[in-house]
């Protein structure tokens, strides 16, 4: 041997295994993720309307997309499931379109809500720069 050099001893590596643990943590967050997400979907959607019957209609397309705006039959305005006066719901609409444009909308209206209601809710829409506004309706 050189008198110089020196010998470096190897150590022994370890099998680098399978581990399951961050495989498992990841499991858990996705679940937990489109658990909640889908209960913010459904939440959306007030159980005490009754929408109106429509002999003709189509589901449009990425509905996950839209704010949903529930009317009940008194005229009452919902945010999601959230009461809401005429002034909260302007601010919510242009802090949507501010926040997340294109605005767009899907009514869910009781099939007994008095027009007048409705119609006050499509001026609203279209002051707060609502691009698509969708009714819900069932068919017979």
């Amino acid at each position: 041997m050189n008198p110089g050099r020196r010998r470096i001893r190897r150590v022994p590596q370890e099998e680098v295994g399978l581990q399951i643990a961050p495989m498992i943590d990841v499991t858990l967050l996705l679940l937990f993720f489109f658990m909640l997400s889908g209960k913010l979907t459904k939440s959306a959607k007030l159980k005490n309307i009754k929408v109106p019957l429509a002999s003709s209609s189509h589901t449009p397309e990425n509905t996950g997309e839209r704010d949903v705006i529930n009317v009940d039959a008194h005229g009452d305005w919902f945010a999601g499931d959230q009461h809401v006066n005429t002034a909260e719901l302007i601010s919510h609409l242009k802090a949507r379109f501010k926040n997340h444009p294109p605005l767009k909308l899907q009514v869910r209206a009781d099939a007994s809500t008095p027009a007048v209601r409705i119609k006050e809710l499509m001026h609203l829409a279209a002051d707060a720069g609502a691009s698509e506004v969708v009714y819900g309706v069932r068919r017979p």
